[in-house]
């Protein structure tokens, strides 16, 4: 019996444009979230945290690279 080669286990990569379309998008959603809890915040509160404007910022930078990691 011959073990099957890491090759043939590793996951298929999806098409690079679907890849970038879809990183821009997860990346595009976490920044419409983000903002969104910011405006609630300040309707709800009346006041924005500003503490976390930097953070809605950079989050979606970090989301779609994780993203995009777990493909390669």
């Amino acid at each position: 019996m011959n073990p099957t080669p890491q090759k043939d286990l590793a996951r298929k990569q999806p098409p690079k444009w679907l890849l970038n379309t879809l990183t821009a998008l997860v990346g595009v959603l976490t920044l419409a979230l983000g903002i969104g809890w910011i405006v609630y915040k300040w309707v709800v509160d009346l006041e924005i945290p500003y503490f976390a404007i930097p953070l809605v910022m950079c989050v979606p930078v970090i989301v779609a690279v994780a993203f995009r990691n777990m493909w390669d």
